[in-house]
């Protein structure tokens, strides 16, 4: 969603990124860095960079453009060349699920992961990406940012299109999306225990004001709600 751009090529269907307009600080993702047509320029640089490892993100309205339905081959194929070209580099995949940018016609329908379909159907395309990547790509992240579900950002981040952002929803978002992460990783663990699954934090560095302990306790508390609520907690 961040870099690939080619928004409406080669049957991807929209996401919720797609729809978003831009703004006075920020681009639409339409164009990002333009990685789906210039990936093999990006290889290369990796490379010459001395990088031996490569995290990126697989479009689910690339592979599955109404995010339930049947998957697009033209999608597939295009991972599958960048998978292949990063090997041949020298450089290890590895890949995340999840970035934010929900099927539109999933989110419409549903209203993203505040639903519990969204889990199943979430379930679904994991489980044809874990079948189709998982003999070359040994390293797995289910969602970006995960900590941040437990926070008004998680609205935006699920695919929530309608509602009012009340309590309960977030905490149903969090819930289900842990959900969706512990059945991939079981899934993972059951069919192809030789991979590597976990979760992905948006980690914030915090320091005391003073060495007022005072202080020191409201750092380790802000720490504790934003960065450790889910550490050693997820299954992984």
């Amino acid at each position: 969603m961040q870099t690939e751009g080619a928004w409406d090529e080669d049957h991807k269907g929209k996401s919720v990124y797609d729809v978003r307009p831009a703004t006075e600080n920020s681009s639409d993702w339409k164009v990002a860095v333009d990685a789906y047509h210039r990936y093999p320029e990006d290889v290369a640089l990796m490379k010459d960079l001395g990088m031996n490892c490569y995290r990126f993100q697989i479009s689910w309205s690339r592979v599955q453009p109404d995010g339930e339905g049947d998957f697009n081959e033209a999608g597939i194929a295009f991972y599958q060349k960048l998978i292949d070209s990063l090997l041949a580099a020298g450089i290890e995949p590895m890949i995340c699920l999840y970035h934010f940018d929900m099927p539109l016609s999933l989110a419409e329908k549903y209203n993203g992961f505040v639903n519990h379909a969204v889990v199943e159907a979430f379930f679904k395309y994991a489980k044809k990406m874990v079948d189709t990547f998982g003999p070359k790509v040994k390293y797995w992240i289910t969602f970006n940012e995960q900590n941040l579900y437990g926070f008004g950002e998680a609205f935006k981040a699920s695919g929530y299109l309608k509602g009012d952002e009340s309590l309960r929803d977030l905490y149903q978002i969090q819930h289900n999306i842990a959900l969706a992460h512990a059945k991939v990783a079981n899934y993972i663990h059951e069919t192809q225990p030789n991979l590597l699954i976990g979760g992905m934090e948006a980690f914030q560095e915090a320091y005391p004001a003073s060495p007022n302990p005072k202080d020191v306790e409201a750092v380790r508390r802000f720490k504790e709600f934003t960065d450790y609520n889910l550490i050693g907690r997820l299954q992984i």
